[in-house]
């Protein structure tokens, strides 16, 4: 891996382990070996240690006593209060965004949509997901509220690990996610905030429970 000089390492080293983790290179509960990573990364065992600290803040890593770092587990309870609390606040950002969107404020939507399309079509899931959390990091720089803005880019992390075991669990979730995303900017561009309310409470239980499903992969059972 080539790191860029102007980035902070230890930011790098955890988008890097990071990005093994959310895509199951790395299983729940594998041990993380300090030593070997800081070999293959050519970086030192301090900077892992602290690129760990903070995917653990990011809840993809556990780190106990004289045993270190373990890849998290997420159990289908912690699926389930993961997305109670991400779909309440995802209703937030697009009602802000149903209300408030002005010329050309959509645009970068609509192009995503296009390229989620075509990637669904082909049965692409690496490029529908990195489309679909784009879409989601669009969506939230419309927050207008900095803190809501900080804590969804604070849990993307684990909503990227979530997504991305959906996905994998077969076309029908990849269909399903399209379909959704489609129909929301349909009625954000209508300005429907009662459609939207509804459309977001009804996907977010069903969701859940498809995450919840996917969730033995995540337990390291799958």
């Amino acid at each position: 891996m080539t790191f860029k000089a102007n980035d902070l390492l230890t930011e790098q080293i955890a988008q890097y382990l990071g990005t093994q983790i959310i895509q199951g290179d790395m299983k729940p509960g594998e041990r993380i070996q300090e030593l070997r990573i800081a070999a293959e990364l050519e970086v030192s065992r301090g900077s892992v240690r602290e690129a760990l600290l903070i995917l653990q803040r990011r809840h993809l890593v556990d780190i106990f006593p004289r045993r270190g770092a373990v890849v998290a587990s997420i159990s289908a309870r912690d699926v389930r209060d993961f997305f109670d609390l991400w779909f309440l606040l995802l209703d937030r950002v697009v009602q802000n965004l149903a209300a408030c969107w002005q010329n050309d404020d959509l645009a970068r939507f609509i192009e995503l949509m296009a390229q989620l399309e075509e990637d669904n079509r082909r049965d692409e899931l690496q490029a529908f997901y990195e489309h679909g959390i784009e879409f989601l990091s669009a969506l939230y720089r419309h927050a207008d509220n900095r803190y809501l803005t900080d804590t969804l880019n604070d849990m993307l992390p684990l909503t990227q690990r979530c997504l991305y075991a959906i996905l994998r669990a077969g076309k029908s979730q990849m269909n399903s996610t399209y379909h959704f995303l489609e129909s929301l900017l349909k009625t954000l561009i209508a300005r429907d905030t009662s459609r939207l309310k509804q459309m977001v409470a009804v996907f977010g239980q069903d969701y859940s429970q498809l995450a919840q499903t996917s969730a033995e992969a995540l337990e390291g059972k799958g």
